[in-house]
């Protein structure tokens, strides 16, 4: 039947539909209906507030359609009461509750359907939004939800004056849906429930659930609904709730059903109120724990072996009690501390509980020594149904306590139970014994908690940087470091020439992994003592038939590689043939047996099954030595060669990238002497990667990775150790199939990374064709002007390396070097750092062979652009390379007219001078200008400040870099400074400590002999002995005769104010150059009576920590952690924040040095992240009153310090502690809020399990947030702060709305659940709908940019 709804409807159109809804025909009935939801979808809100009897009537024959004799009909009738209510005008909103709550179904056998309908018509009402006054709408529905539906559920009196029981107390009509229907008011009307409701509500279920009658599913439903009117419920009720259900559990013959619902609901409102219910744990944890004691369980076991009871009832309780206490221990970890031992017992002892199986220890040793063919059978007993025993649910408990034992784990690991050892000394051993759990679902619960302490064990492990990491990515893009170099272009000439070799550019990390040294004590310890074990119970795992168990093994032995670098190599002999026969594709009847046996819904698959496999062999090979995997090699080659071809893109992508782990553990430098022997295996894996690599129809990120492999392994084979592992002819082709993929749009980028490897590499003993060369440089400089940054940042260092490879010498001809040339001259007028530092070596390589093509009057126009605009450390670097090489070709000249006529004062006198000095150093007398030309410049310009302090930069880099040969005298520098802080007294007095580095002897006297005046001079003179200091760090000369005079002249300076910054730098330098000398003095100020020389004595050593120096390291290692702990520990507010600033830079620059030690340092931490109600105080400012708080900066700097330590050594910290405060500072000052929201996002991917747990609190703090109203006055700045925590929260919110999506929809928490958080959710999505919307574009376009 075609619609006849016209483009505009009215009410009369709903008039004529009204007709066909009563027709005889079902049809005609059905799309009557169907209309009417379009009209009702597609109107507006107040289509049928005027028209009272349209409204009526159509509610009259909506409601009369759910009593249709077909189904159909009956459907859509209720998918049109959302609409429909809707629409409705408010004074219908209580009949329409009359009639589908009075609603008696003579024509249907569903009798769900007219709790369906309310549960629809409620969902439908406007709701209340917390924190925000109802309007009229709200009022009017929660008007008629408390006279229609709450008397329904309680029971009401009639006129005649009869009371009519409610649902809730009456023993029939009672069905799951009624109960269903009152979660839902309560979900969307609790906030405005009486107290007298919620009360009267409570007690209805509460009776509910004590009666001996009853459905079960009713029942847990109504649990359901108590948890989530807990949310509501007064103190004074949840208490008298509490003091009943400890009132009833306390009875000595408790019926079991009553006793596993009080414990149900116990658990429940565990989840349901953390905050509020933690804190009567301390007397309703022992009644859970009671339930998982030895005595009845010793009880229990008596009875049952007499046959009198089959403990089905007996299992239930347990179940309940394992449940609840899980929510205890994940909802209230805190308030759980103290049963922490007993929980862990209870847990510990129902894991083995299985009374149908029992074996005692002898039995169990004896199994242990069977051999592994009976292993076999009981798999295949299992795997042909194993025990078949429907009255056993003893493994339901098992599960329970697993996943308890999984909780505890994951709540209390990090800086807790796992550094004491205890999760390794008690849970572990027996975990590992329950492998052999003869029941699959409870056998993967005990291998996943085995595994996540494992991950816990691993969590906080400083990861090496290697050149072989999986993508290489150091190639396109260096690592920004945040320690300083010891050695620094700013040296000279000689640290220039080692950044142009291609031997240092090829990085370090290419040797084979060898064993790492297992600590004596600690996790990790622990750990490697256990591995013997888990291997061996893995290891008859493996040879099963299960596939989701051998996929969890394969996982846990991956995840024992990942934190101990390897670790598996005594047993490779035990596993290298199971992980080959997981690798092997499946033939269909074992994969449709294994798959059956698995239950047909679990997500292993054998496809998954080869995936994990391939991945825990290519672990295998990229942390285990050459050495340890060479008798295995052959097999494991073959087992991943026969794979690569696989249809599923998944498992061949999987075994490309085990390929190139094994190209590597093949070939030099980690097989140096033995890789010979295995030729014909480098052979298969090279003919496969080729063809992965040139096959059109393979996936796109199968060729992307085969490409990268491609990449690896003609490196490995370009090199001086490895060129006669692959022929010539073999070499030259596979570069070809490169050079064909770097001009394919899809395949570019991987090409050029493989070409970038293959260059930072190569050695002498290949020589790549100079037609290849030039036309891969082409491409590469073309590539330089896309948009993609993530090209151009690779093809720059696949270009520097190309360029500086052995390889490539001799084969750029001049039009190649023209075009490279061409290309990089708009990237240094662009300014761009991540281009430019590799450009510009590239260049500087470039003039010293061709000069007169490289340095054109338009680079050299580039190059004084880039010094007119603000220049990057890094880039200052390449540039000074750059200038050197072009000084050295005997071109300085022109460069040197350029930078004096076309920058001169313009650009910045500390960067321009370096430049100029390097450059007029490096030419020699062939710069066009002499150092006397500047020495005038200084005498006769001493009024143009911006002439001087170029001048005085320029002769300063000289004399640093012409050392004892500068022919400047300090007093040159001396006589510019002035009684004030102007621009030539600072650039003379850097420009003095830089050339008194170059020439000690001469400069450092006549500084120190100047040093006794005060006032500005002595800043000044300050200022010279840093610089002093600084470079003879970077350059390793000799201060020894002159280091006491100046620690003591630095202290005698401490004194004037403007001075401690300097000073505390200058004992910084003095402590890293000599620190057997200078820390036993710095330890002595940090205990100084002066609060002066306390402070600097803090901010010295943080400016130490920086550094590179092993000395120092090995010096500092022993006396760190305890300067901390005097810091932290003075009374003076101002040194306790420098005190964290120097945690914080601990914490990022030497975390190897803290981690050990970091519970001694935490309780400092976070004590000052808590708000000291003493130090806030009102000031009253005009007709103002301001809050003040002055500890505000010492809690920021703390927060600061706890956001540094989370990256570094969280597995350190306990995750309960830290997210107690940062919950506390989700509601403190603007900065506070800011790195809370950081460190939750950065939660959300660490430790998901916890961050679920936290949501209530986190949406409480942002509601309040979001929530804040500014007043009229407020000003533009008050205005865009608060604008700015709303994106921030609103970002933070979706981000957890998508990452822990499926954790929400997994919890099995039940409803009550993260109802804050749901009701926050909705509220967000409703309110700030256009927000959201921007920042999910922006994040896309963020995205689709990378």
């Amino acid at each position: 039947m075609a619609t006849t709804i016209p483009a505009n409807p009215t009410p009369q159109t709903v008039t004529l539909l009204l007709q066909k809804i009563t027709d005889s025909d079902p049809d005609y009935r059905f799309m009557a209906l169907a209309d009417l939801l379009t009209v009702l979808n597609n109107t507006k809100q107040g289509f049928l507030h005027h028209d009272y009897n349209t409204a009526s009537r159509t509610m009259d024959h909506v409601v009369r359609a759910l009593d249709d004799q077909n189904g159909e009909v009956q459907n859509q009738a209720i998918k049109c009461l959302g609409p429909l209510v809707r629409k409705l005008p408010n004074q219908l909103v209580v009949p329409m509750m009359e009639k589908l709550s009075t609603l008696k179904l003579k024509n249907s056998v569903d009798n769900s359907l007219p709790s369906m309908a309310l549960r629809s018509a409620v969902e439908a009402l406007p709701r209340p939004v917390p924190g925000i006054q109802p309007n009229q709408d709200v009022a009017e529905a929660y008007a008629g939800i408390s006279r229609v539906l709450i008397p329904r559920f309680l029971g009401r009196a009639t006129a005649a004056g009869k009371i009519v029981p409610g649902l809730l107390e009456s023993d029939q009509d009672l069905s799951s849906d009624s109960v269903d229907v009152l979660i839902e008011v309560i979900r969307c009307f609790g906030p405005m429930l009486s107290p007298v409701e919620i009360e009267a509500l409570q007690d209805a279920l509460v009776t509910l659930l004590e009666k001996d009658r009853g459905n079960s599913v009713v029942k847990k439903r109504a649990v359901v609904a108590l948890s989530m009117l807990a949310h509501y419920l007064a103190d004074d009720v949840l208490q008298n709730f509490i003091k009943r259900a400890v009132g009833v559990l306390r009875q000595p013959k408790l019926p079991s059903v009553t006793r596993r619902l009080y414990i149900t609901v116990l658990g429940s409102m565990a989840r349901s109120i953390p905050q509020r219910f933690g804190k009567r744990l301390q007397e309703l944890a022992p009644f859970v724990l009671d339930a998982l004691g030895e005595q009845e369980l010793q009880a229990q076991l008596e009875v049952a072996s007499e046959g009198d009871d089959n403990g089905l009832e007996f299992n239930e309780v347990r179940e309940a009690a394992l449940v609840a206490l899980e929510a205890f221990l994940s909802s209230c970890p805190t308030q759980m501390r103290p049963f922490t031992d007993a929980a862990m017992e209870a847990c510990l002892r129902y894991l083995k509980f299985d009374p149908n199986y029992a074996v005692d220890d002898d039995e169990e040793m004896e199994e242990e020594e069977e051999d592994e063919d009976e292993f076999d059978e009981d798999y295949e007993f299992e795997a042909d149904g194993g025990f078949d025993d429907d009255d056993d649910a003893s493994w339901k408990v098992r599960r329970c306590a697993a996943k308890a034992l999984y909780t505890i784990i994951s709540t209390r690991s990090s800086g807790d139970l796992l550094d004491s050892g205890v999760l390794y000394s008690k849970m572990a051993p027996a975990l590992v014994k329950r492998f052999d759990e003869r029941e699959e679902n409870v056998r993967l619960e005990v291998i996943s908690a085995m595994a996540l302490l494992v991950r816990k064990t691993g969590e906080g492990i400083i990861p090496e940087f290697s050149i072989d990491g999986p993508q290489n990515e150091y190639l396109s893009q260096a690592p920004q470091s945040r320690k300083r170099r010891r050695q620094s272009s700013a040296n000279g000439a000689s640290s220039f020439s080692l950044a142009l070799t291609s031997s240092n550019l090829a990085g370090t990390g290419l040797t084979s992994p060898t064993t790492e040294k297992t600590p004596v004590v600690g996790p990790r310890a622990d750990l490697a003592n256990l591995t013997p074990t888990i291997v061996k119970s893995s290891t008859k795992l493996l040879k099963g038939k299960l596939i989701p168990t051998k996929q969890a093994v394969v996982n846990l032995l991956d995840d024992i590689i990942s934190v101990q670098r390897g670790g598996l190599a005594p047993y490779l002999d035990q596993l290298i043939s199971p992980i080959t026969d997981a690798i092997k594709p499946p033939s269909s009847t074992s994969t449709s047996a294994s798959l059956s046996v698995a239950g047909g819904g679990a997500s292993a698959t054998a496809g998954t099954l080869q995936v994990s496999a391939l991945r825990l062999t290519s672990d295998i090979a990229k942390n285990h030595s050459s050495s340890d995997l060479q008798p295995y090699l052959s097999k494991i080659v073959a087992g991943v060669v026969n794979v690569v071809h696989d249809r599923v893109y998944k498992i061949s992508s999987e075994a490309i990238q085990a390929s190139e782990e094994l190209v590597k553990a093949i070939t030099p430098p980690r097989s140096r002497y033995t890789a010979h022997m295995f030729k014909g295996e480098l052979q298969k894996l090279y003919d496969v990667i080729i063809d992965r690599t040139t096959a059109n129809d393979a996936d796109a990120e199968v060729r992307q990775k085969a490409i990268h492999a491609l990449g690896t392994l003609l490196s490995r084979t370009s090199g001086s150790e490895g060129s006669n592992l692959l022929s010539d002819e073999k070499r030259s082709s596979a570069l070809e199939f490169l050079l064909e993929r770097l001009k394919n749009e899809t395949t570019r980028l991987a090409a050029v990374r493989a070409i970038d490897n293959i260059g930072a590499l190569s050695a002498d003993g290949v020589h790549f064709a100079p037609e290849w060369t030039r036309e891969v440089v082409a491409e590469l400089a073309a590539q330089l002007r896309k948009s993609n940054r993530s090209l151009r940042g690779s093809s720059v260092m696949a270009l520097k390396h190309l360029v500086l490879s052995p390889a490539t010498k001799g084969t750029l001809d001049a039009a190649s070097i023209e075009s490279i040339v061409t290309a990089l001259t708009p990237v240094i007028s662009k300014n761009d750092a991540q281009l430019l530092g590799p450009g510009l070596l590239v260049l500087a390589r470039l003039s010293l062979e061709q000069p007169n093509i490289v340095v054109t009057p338009q680079l050299i126009r580039s190059l004084c652009d880039l010094l007119q605009s603000t220049v990057a450390g890094s880039v200052l670097e390449s540039l000074l390379i750059l200038v050197t090489s072009i000084g050295q070709a005997g071109q300085g000249k022109p460069l040197m007219m350029g930078l004096l006529k076309d920058v001169g004062v313009s650009g910045e006198p500390a960067t321009l001078g370096k430049v100029i000095g390097t450059l007029l150093v490096a030419s020699g007398n062939s710069a066009g200008v002499t150092m006397d030309s500047f020495v005038q410049e200084v005498k006769t310009n001493a009024g143009d400040q911006a002439r001087a302090s170029l001048a005085l930069a320029v002769l300063g880099e000289a004399g640093l870099r012409l050392g004892p040969k500068s022919p400047l005298p300090p007093n040159l520098f001396l006589d510019q400074f002035t009684n004030e802080f102007d621009k030539v007294s600072l650039s003379a007095a850097v420009a003095l400590g830089r050339a008194g580095a170059g020439n000690v002897s001469v400069y450092v006297p006549v500084i120190l002999g100047s040093m006794q005046q005060t006032g500005t001079r002595q800043y000044l003179l300050l200022q010279s002995i840093k610089e002093v200091l600084q470079q003879v760090a970077l350059s390793s000369s000799d201060i020894g005769e002159f280091s006491s005079m100046i620690w003591d002249q630095i202290l005698a300076a401490t004194g004037a104010e403007d001075n401690k910054a300097v000073c505390a730098e200058c004992i910084g330098r003095m402590v890293i150059i000599d620190p057997k000398s200078y820390m036993p003095k710095l330890q002595t100020l940090l205990k100084n009576k002066s609060e002066v020389l306390r402070a600097i004595a803090v901010q010295a050593l943080r400016y130490t920590l920086p550094d590179e120096n092993e000395v120092f390291d090995a010096l500092l290692k022993n006396h760190l952690v305890d300067m901390l702990k005097i810091m932290l520990e003075d009374p003076v507010m101002e040194i306790r924040r420098h005190a964290m600033s120097t945690l914080n830079s601990a914490a990022h620059n030497k975390p190897e040095l803290i981690l050990g030690h970091l519970n001694r340092l935490m309780p400092y931490v976070m004590h000052e992240t808590k708000i000291k109600p003493e130090l806030v105080r009102e000031v009253q400012m005009g007709p103002f009153k301001h809050i003040i708080d002055d500890g505000l900066d010492v809690r920021k700097a703390a927060y600061e310090t706890l956001y540094a330590l989370m990256e570094t050594a969280f597995s350190r910290i306990s995750i309960i502690d830290l997210y107690d405060r940062i919950v506390a500072g989700l509601s403190d000052d603007g900065d506070i809020r800011a790195l809370c929201n950081l460190m939750v996002i950065k939660l959300v991917l660490i430790d998901p399990d916890e961050t679920t747990r936290r949501l209530d609190s986190i949406a409480t703090a942002f509601r309040v947030t979001l929530s804040t109203k500014l007043k009229d006055t407020a000003v533009k700045q008050e205005l865009e702060k608060q604008e700015e925590a709303n994106k921030a929260a609103l970002r933070v919110t979706l981000l957890l709305g998508e990452k822990l999506k499926s954790a929400l929809n997994t919890t099995g928490g039940g409803a009550g659940s993260n109802q804050i958080w749901t009701n926050y959710w909705e509220w967000v999505n409703k309110d700030f709908a256009p927000q959201l919307k921007t920042l999910r574009d922006e994040s896309k376009e963020d995205f689709s940019s990378l």
